[in-house]
């Protein structure tokens, strides 16, 4: 086994993490650059301006700009330095200026942000248009061009491969599905259903199987109502009237409800399964009939976006200017369209009065000046302003503002570190090969996990000593059970045990679902709480969750909060409780609490240990020997020996690794220990402190998880096998065992605290 530094898995980890993957979108998404870069393109050629310098910009997969240094430092670079300026409002130096292409920084200048094209209303006017007029030349000239491609859309639908009508529009250019029309679309969804005709015919069988596999159950629900209906008359004729024992007119009803309970449930599962597979194959049914009327649903208003216009004007330049054909499609459309202007007296008819021309007889509208209108504005206007736009959005910049909001800052900060490399201009760090494939393997073991909760009631020895009183203790422990059991069922968790000295909890995709469908839970006459098993053996299947260990810890959180509670609550029943000890004068704030003995002070604290694992290598959930749910598994022993630690005085959290990286892997941010908060300088500190081993502030969540201590696994003394101390490095195996260098197994511990 190779060694790696600790450092090595968590930085893994956090590149791998949900949060990471999110500030990258965001940030520095190569699919959002690989468009902008496309559109300024496309954008440039239409305009027949030179590409040369785009350059800079190519074979990359984003481009990020470090400002503030000297403009020599920026050689071959000055247009991205130029943009940076632009984008952050600075003062661009006249000498930058004359290093950069004079029609490129036009575009930049131009660009004004504006996204819908109402908001270019006044340069409508200015080109004798309206948004109104504008679209309806817009709509009519792309859907000329559009249905003469339209056969060769028909003959390549078979190679698009889906397994559905939906799926198959996402996959078609949504310029056909805007502009085809009513007759063209039909054409096109009647070929889409040809090849979804042997599919529609399975979904239909299948659906005709749910029915019948449904009215079954249903028929099998009324068959156990009545079972146990002619059960209980049974019971009643033949045992209660003829005085039979208690006992075992209780045993026979108990067994007659925990088998109607076990198999009505059963059938109610399968019931909702049939249903929910059902309104699937509905849905994928009505997909069809939900895109003929389609076509009639279309419209193309004021809001909308320019982004949209310009991609459509691009298919439709790419094709060239219109043929013969288009162009009387074209014409005989925009006829059409504005006929109905005329007919609803839209408030742009008087702008196409600038259009006519009076003939001898009648007064025509001047087509041919309306497409030069139309090619004027979208040259002039449009298309210089969204590359102008996708120029700004091609560059990004550090560092961020002064005035930028304290969490954009702290991304940010994280981003540079973690995934760009570089001065002055940043790029993506390159892999230094492949990462070993055992750490590979152990990280992407506890994306998905089942997480163990166990935790330990402080001072519970002492408090039954003190007390001498069986009913006493047992009515202070149930009390403060009850709001453990509270905050677990808040969470989903599955509450396995209750030991009167803690209790035993597990989360996975399914512990808070499970646990309702394997109990039955009721209070008797006198208040008393109740539940019982209806587990028949077969549903014991856990399904590990990507979020099993934030539950966990907020599980834990939440009990360690509610604890201290509990004290200041019911710290006046100490001198109740503990007659002889309270004696002496009991504040809680006040200067007499520090005089009670150290087991006093600890009392209703917890510690609260979290571990974490896989199905069945790690932890299963079965049946034991008296037919009751339970869990068995390393991971159980790890988190009761955690649940151990103390702290004077105080509530102590301790997960192992495995819940950090589950942790980790899957909350939406967080955050480093440390209180830097210049740009530059928290850059420093969290490149060294991701050098060895570290914590992470997750104020989402109001805790920290900072480094604890090492498990030593193999040391059978409980009291030796947690010890505070920090590794560098470690080896691990090819089933995730983590090594120490005298070859001891070992876990990585961290203390949970709250914020």
């Amino acid at each position: 086994m190779n060694k790696y530094a600790v450092s090595s898995i968590q930085d893994y980890i956090e590149e791998k993490s949900n949060y990471f993957n999110m500030i990258a979108q965001r940030f520095i998404s190569e699919g959002k650059y690989k468009d902008n870069l496309s559109a300024i393109e496309q954008g440039l050629a239409c305009l027949g301006i030179a590409k040369d310098a785009l350059k800079v910009f190519e074979n990359r997969k984003n481009f990020v700009i470090d400002l503030g240094h000297k403009l020599t430092e920026y050689e071959g670079y000055e247009l991205a330095l130029f943009i940076g300026h632009k984008k952050r409002g600075l003062p661009i130096p006249e000498a930058l200026v004359e290093k950069c292409p004079k029609d490129i920084t036009a575009l930049v200048e131009k660009a004004t942000g504006r996204k819908h094209i109402n908001d270019y209303s006044k340069e409508l006017r200015q080109v004798s248009l309206s948004p109104e007029i504008f679209l309806a030349i817009h709509r009519s000239i792309i859907g000329a061009r559009v249905e003469t491609l339209l056969p060769d859309l028909l003959s390549d639908v078979e190679r698009l491969g889906f397994t559905n009508v939906k799926e198959a529009f996402e996959k078609i250019s949504p310029v056909y599905i805007q502009f085809l029309s009513a007759t063209s679309l039909s054409k096109l969804l009647r070929k889409l259903s040809a090849g979804l005709r042997d599919l529609k015919g399975k979904l239909e069988e299948e659906l005709k199987n749910i029915d019948l596999y449904s009215i079954r159950i249903r028929e099998q629900l009324e068959g156990l109502y009545l079972e146990t209906h002619q059960g209980l008359l049974d019971i009643i004729e033949n045992d209660v009237v003829q005085g039979a024992d208690t006992s075992v007119i209780t045993q026979k009803v108990s067994n007659l409800f925990s088998r109607l309970d076990r198999l009505f449930l059963g059938n109610v599962y399968h019931l909702k399964d049939y249903q929910r597979r059902k309104r699937e194959i509905l849905e994928d049914i009505r997909q069809e009939e939900g895109f003929k009327h389609y076509a009639e649903k279309r419209s193309m208003d004021m809001s909308k976006p320019v982004r949209e216009i310009y991609d459509e004007y691009m298919f439709m330049y790419k094709f060239g200017p219109l043929t013969k054909d288009e162009n009387k499609n074209f014409v005989k459309q925009l006829t059409q369209e504005l006929a109905g202007f005329y007919r609803k007296k839209s408030r742009g008819v008087s702008q196409l009065k600038k259009f006519e021309k009076r003939g001898l007889i009648s007064v025509d509208l001047d087509i041919d000046a309306m497409i030069d209108a139309y090619n004027s504005f979208v040259k002039g206007r449009v298309i210089p302003d969204h590359i102008g736009q996708c120029f700004l959005d091609l560059v990004s910049c550090l560092p961020p503002d002064d005035d930028e909001a304290p969490r954009v800052a702290i991304d940010l900060a994280n981003l540079k570190t973690v995934f760009l490399t570089g001065q002055n201009i940043l790029q993506l760090k390159e892999k230094s090969g492949e990462l070993p494939r055992e750490i590979v393997g152990y990280v992407s073991k506890y994306r998905k996990c089942v997480t163990i909760l166990v935790y330990d009631i402080r001072g519970s020895s002492y408090m039954g000593i003190r007390l001498n009183d069986a009913v006493k203790e047992q009515r202070i422990k149930s009390k403060f059970a009850t709001e453990m059991a509270q905050v677990v069922k808040k969470y989903d968790g599955f509450l396995l045990k209750d030991t009167g000295d803690g209790g035993l909890v597990w989360f996975a995709e399914n512990s808070g679902s499970l646990y309702n469908y394997l109990y039955t839970e009721s209070v008797t006459g006198k208040g008393t709480k109740l539940r019982y098993s209806i587990c028949s053996g077969g549903e014991c299947d856990i399904i590990p969750a990507t979020d099993a260990a934030r539950r966990a810890i907020l599980c834990a959180r939440d009990m360690v909060v509610r604890a201290e509670e509990f004290v200041r609550a019911n710290f006046v029943h100490y001198r109740e409780w503990f007659a002889d000890v309270a004696e002496r004068t009991l504040e809680l704030d006040g200067i007499t609490y520090a005089l009670l003995p150290p087991e006093f002070k600890s009392l209703f604290r917890i510690g609260v240990g979290i571990a974490s694992g896989v199905p069945d290598r790690d932890v299963i959930f079965a049946t034991n020997s008296y037919g009751d749910p339970d869990l068995v598994g390393p991971v159980l022993s790890d988190a009761h020996l955690y649940s151990r630690e103390r702290q004077p005085g105080r509530s102590v959290i301790i997960c192992d690794l495995p819940t950090l990286t589950n942790l980790i892997l899957n909350v939406e941010n967080f955050e480093y220990p440390t209180k830097e908060n210049k740009f530059d300088k928290y850059c420093k500190v969290l490149e060294e402190m991701r050098r060895t081993t570290h914590g992470y502030l997750l104020s989402d969540l109001n805790v920290s998880v900072l480094p604890k201590g090492v498990h030593i696994l193999g040391e059978l003394n409980k009291n030796k096998a947690i010890i505070d101390a920090r590794i560098d490095d470690f080896s691990i195996d090819e089933h995730g065992n983590i090594y120490q260098d005298d070859k001891k197994r070992i876990k990585l511990l961290y203390e949970i605290l709250t914020l």
